[in-house]
């Protein structure tokens, strides 16, 4: 018994060091046809395969750093009395302080969750600018929208600057070629230059001859772009700028009507949007502008 143990031992020793000289032809005949009938190709001769490298997520315009949005707010958060940082008159340093904080592409959404995009770079909007796109969306005025939407009999469409799509594509192609024109806009000239030389008699009336400094000089300046709109699409001048004669009733209350439309356009972007739901005093404010305007 004794010596049968000792023999498979010797004959497992002897097979051991066989194997462990012939290895590779042992491998060959043996395992090799086993592995190449597996689903793959040929695992004996297979490669470690390196675990790929985690691909990075393309970063859409939610991932556009900007203020905290909350829902049925945007960030008009920002605005709202309790929270305001900001004075509504100073809208420029609003914006410059967004730029600060969040670099140079800074994003607003508004309470109906459509995102605005804020471009400080030079070189990004020229690149928006020159995309080619027959259809671009500008976010429109929502408050000039509802509005006149709500007057058909006065107006047949919502406006070459809120309009989108091809209504809109229509209205740029009628006025463009006339607005643009050099030759149109050459003949301008003469009128343009009139209304600059009564704007800048104004000032001199209205300086301080001590200080020099004019006084309400914002509320001259929103004149004399009033005046300078009326003389271009109405070829007449209006008198807004006239500066020792009294304005006509009628004027002051079309520059009146002109700046409360714009406070009150103001005042529908940047507040809750309460007006969509019921006549506030904004929307009030904003359709007897309107109406003034439109008689």
């Amino acid at each position: 018994m004794v010596m049968a143990v000792i023999l498979l031992l010797a004959l497992a020793l002897v097979l051991g060091c066989y194997c462990a000289l012939h290895r590779h032809k042992l491998a060959d005949i043996y395992l090799r046809p086993l592995l190449k009938n597996t689903l793959l190709e040929d695992f004996y001769h297979a490669e470690l395969i390196q675990p790929e490298a985690p691909k990075r997520r393309r970063r859409g315009i939610w991932d556009i750093p900007g203020p905290k949005r909350i829902p049925f707010l945007g960030t008009k958060w920002i605005f709202l009395l309790f929270f305001r940082r900001y004075k509504m008159t100073k809208l420029h340093e609003v914006y410059a302080d967004l730029n600060r904080q969040y670099g140079d592409i800074v994003l607003e959404v508004m309470p109906s969750n459509v995102p605005i995009v804020h471009l400080y770079n030079r070189e990004d909007l020229e690149k928006v600018l020159k995309y080619p796109s027959k259809y671009p969306f500008r976010p429109p005025t929502e408050i000039i929208v509802m509005y006149r939407q709500s007057r058909p009999d006065r107006y047949a469409s919502v406006g070459i600057v809120n309009e989108q799509g091809p209504m809109w594509q229509r209205l740029r192609s009628s006025l463009t070629s006339s607005i643009t024109s050099p030759r149109v806009l050459q003949n301008f000239l003469p009128a343009l230059n009139a209304v600059c030389d009564d704007f800048i008699e104004l000032l001199r009336a209205r300086r301080d001859p001590d200080t020099l400094v004019v006084p309400n000089f914002e509320e001259l300046a929103n004149l004399m772009g009033l005046e300078a709109v009326c003389t271009l699409m109405l070829g007449r001048r209006m008198g807004f700028l006239a500066v020792d004669t009294k304005q006509p009733q009628k004027i002051s209350q079309l520059a009146a009507a002109v700046k409360q439309l714009f406070i009150s356009q103001r005042d529908s972007y940047y507040g809750l949007g309460l007006w969509k739901y019921f006549p506030t005093k904004t929307y009030r404010d904003f359709a007897r502008a309107e109406d003034l305007i439109y008689e």
